[in-house]
């Protein structure tokens, strides 16, 4: 089978690969759909070595192992990204997001592949939304996990950091919560993503690129801010924070380098606020989020902006790169 595989810098080769054998417990899928992660965008930048990559995916049952009774051939599925254990103290004790043997399959897909072999308890059955929409189901769980641990209520004005497509999606979750104003922050060539976020919701746009935060919230508070941006941005947002205000990050950055930050924790603490970290792994929330999608509550086709068979995926990776203008979330779709 075809399989694309990426290293830094920006570089996919498509391979031809065995798929590999299916375990009594696994399941063959033939994949239909599978987004381009900001993760993976991380990688085209940092990975030293050729890896297969794609954990964003939707797809068709071909085949199932011997133990599998929960999946049929013909069934259409999402993957987890990663998935509870359901056995550990945590577990058992109705607190599956804290598993402490969580299985992280993300490490093992090649979503961007013809077919995939994956564990079948990481696959979840999608009722009336398409392959390209499945495919959704992953980052729009990240978005949920965000707005769930900012703990986002009626009224709260919202701070979001970012406008890719998981900050887009939390703008839309956030008003769903009865969120009474929303201002993104954004730099002014994300044209499209700008578009999408005030479709979505978003009452208000602070151009980074042009002012600083302190000059576009011009006295607004908020009481709730989403980091989806680098880290160092979390030091940005200090001033704006409300007294007792809730902070909630899933802002990564690339290298451990980008991944610090340098707080005035003095300021914090005199103003009473929380910092929170969502970290969606375990990969929860895709039977709430196909429904999400499926009542058009949350539509995410709109957040689709560019799609291309797995032959072309250098091309597709080179267009996250280069049309910042344009791009919102590219993805492979196989017919």
């Amino acid at each position: 089978m075809k399989a694309a595989y990426m290293k830094a810098p920006w570089t996919v080769e498509i391979r031809e690969v065995p798929l590999k054998e299916m375990e009594a417990d696994e399941v063959i899928i033939d994949v239909k759909a599978c987004g381009i992660c900001g993760s993976d965008l991380n990688g085209a930048e940092t990975r030293e070595e050729f890896r297969p990559f794609g954990h964003e995916l939707a797809g068709i049952v071909e085949a199932v192992g011997e133990q599998v009774k929960n999946l049929k051939p013909g069934d259409r599925v999402a993957a987890e990204s990663s998935s509870f254990c359901g056995d550990c103290p945590e577990c058992r004790n109705g607190h599956v997001e804290l598993c402490r043997n969580r299985f992280l399959f993300a490490e093992s897909y090649n979503g961007f592949a013809q077919k995939l072999t994956a564990k079948a308890r990481a696959l979840v059955k999608i009722d009336g939304i398409s392959y390209e929409e499945g495919a959704m189901l992953e980052p729009m769980g990240v978005a949920l996990d965000l707005i769930s641990v900012a703990d986002i209520g009626l009224t709260d004005q919202v701070l979001v950091m970012g406008a890719g497509p998981i900050a887009i999606m939390a703008v839309r979750l956030a008003k769903l919560r009865g969120a009474g104003h929303v201002t993104v922050c954004a730099r002014s060539h994300s044209a499209e993503r700008i578009r999408l976020a005030k479709e979505y919701g978003a009452d208000e746009i602070i151009l980074t690129d042009r002012e600083t935060i302190e000059e576009g919230r011009r006295g607004r508070l908020y009481n709730r801010i989403l980091i989806t941006t680098p880290p160092a941005t979390i030091a940005d947002t200090i001033d704006a924070a409300a007294f007792g205000g809730i902070i909630a990050v899933i802002g990564i950055g690339k290298t451990p380098q980008e991944g610090m930050c340098t707080l005035n924790i003095n300021r914090m603490h005199f103003k009473r606020l929380q910092l929170r970290f969502s970290h969606a792994t375990p990969a929860l929330f895709f039977p709430e989020c196909n429904e999400l999608i499926r009542s058009g509550m949350v539509p995410v086709k709109p957040l689709i902006s560019h799609r291309y068979p797995l032959e072309k995926m250098q091309e597709a990776l080179l267009t996250c790169r280069d049309d910042k203008e344009h791009v919102v979330k590219v993805m492979m779709v196989n017919e």
